[in-house]
């Protein structure tokens, strides 16, 4: 909006100042000069007239047409048809008329001849003064636009071909092309920080993928050279394909997660994806109780019922993991949101952890795991426009709270 009016108002200024010049000379400048020339030309006839004693009226009329004068003639006894200075009765575009008396012609009526009015030669220079006024506010106006929006093809050619400091210059405040330009840099950001992201994610895939198979590799050389330990190395070889299908499949998940594709929103129970984690995660052989409350009120939220399955499961996997004997899971209604909460009584998170505990592939102490479960909570959170929170209990835990939007 703001380049609109940036080329509107100067458009208007030319166009307003065009307009008053014309009709400055239209009403002043125009009809003074054709005053002047008019009485000029009366004063040269007239001086030519009284001049010339012998001059009979044909040839008077033929002197006045080659001036472009009309003259009109009257005996001594016929009053003058309009006074010095005035027009003639029935014509209305006579100019200067003027009274001369000329021995042997009696009353002499004078004036310049019907030219129109002056102020109709102001329309050509008025079209023309628009017309060049409008170009030039126009070709001002779009200077500015031009240069810029130059110099933002040049930096998003330069950014397509790999030079990814490419930035374009322009204010932070300035008009529709400066906005561009601002859009364009917080692009230019944006993909930079998803290439190191991604690079990051490279180099720790390749490092997570590693060791397994570095491990298988080994366990073929030792079976190959002792043959009669192929059955327990056949089970080691075995608990590293386990690991790599389970690293694999939650990087698939882990990407698709946080792709564009759209997700089924529904209508959902967080307490009753509570309860459907809580009995997933529940092992016979385990002592650690997992414990499900609701503080009353509606606990429905809009969401993909797999995903928050998902981010529910992975924080009780989590707790399981550390927990020494309690874990409890409880879901608390607010106003505009719903809080899922899932505390252990284990040693609570290490010092530094919980910053980045987000980021892929980061690991607790003693984890067995991939380093991509808080990963994928934190971005199920995100796609749901809610949050994941981590912290210590003031007593012995962890704690982490996850926060959907209704």
């Amino acid at each position: 909006m703001k380049l609109y009016w940036k080329i509107y108002l100067f458009l208007a200024a030319t166009t307003s100042f065009t307009l008053f010049l014309s009709v400055w000379i239209s009403f002043s400048v125009l009809p003074s000069h054709f005053e002047r020339q008019m009485t000029r030309q009366l004063d040269n006839f007239e001086a030519a007239v009284l001049s010339m004693p012998n001059l009979t009226r044909e040839d008077a009329v033929q002197f006045a047409d080659s001036m472009a004068i009309d003259i009109r003639f009257f005996r001594d006894s016929q009053p003058p048809p309009g006074m010095p200075g005035q027009r003639p009765p029935g014509e209305r575009d006579w100019r200067g008329v003027r009274e001369i008396h000329s021995p042997g012609w009696g009353f002499v009526i004078i004036a310049s001849k019907r030219i129109g009015s002056p102020r109709l030669y102001v329309l050509i220079p008025l079209a023309v003064g628009l017309f060049l006024s409008q170009a030039v506010a126009l070709a001002f106006g779009l200077k500015s636009v031009f240069r810029r929006t130059s110099i933002l093809t040049g930096v998003t050619s330069e950014f397509g071909e790999g030079n990814l400091a490419a930035r374009y210059p322009g204010q932070q405040n300035g008009d529709e092309i400066d906005v561009l330009g601002s859009t364009f840099n917080r692009m230019a950001e944006r993909i930079i920080t998803l290439l190191h992201s991604h690079n990051e994610l490279l180099n720790s895939v390749a490092h997570e993928l590693r060791t397994p198979m570095a491990r298988l590799g080994f366990a073929m050389e030792l079976a190959k050279e002792h043959p009669e330990t192929v059955h327990e190395k056949f089970t080691l070889m075995e608990r590293d394909l386990f690991e790599l299908d389970r690293l694999v499949s939650e990087l698939l998940e882990f990407n698709r997660i946080g792709s564009s594709a759209a997700i089924a929103m529904d209508k959902v129970s967080l307490e009753a994806i509570c309860l459907e984690a809580a009995g997933a995660e529940r092992r016979p052989d385990s002592s650690t109780e997992i414990l499900v409350f609701a503080d009353g009120g509606d606990s429905s939220v809009t969401g993909d019922h797999r995903l928050l399955l998902r981010a529910v499961s992975n924080l009780t996997r989590n707790a399981v993991l550390y927990a020494e004997k309690t874990i409890e899971i409880r879901t608390t209604p607010l106003e505009d949101s719903v809080e899922v909460s899932v505390s252990d009584d284990g040693p609570g998170f290490a010092p530094g952890f919980i910053e980045r505990a987000s980021n892929p592939f980061v690991k607790g102490y003693n984890s067995k795991g991939s380093g991509l479960g808080l990963s994928i909570v934190s971005r199920i959170a995100e796609r749901h426009g809610g949050t994941l929170t981590l912290f210590n209990n003031h007593e012995s835990g962890a704690r982490a709270v996850l926060s959907l939007p209704r």
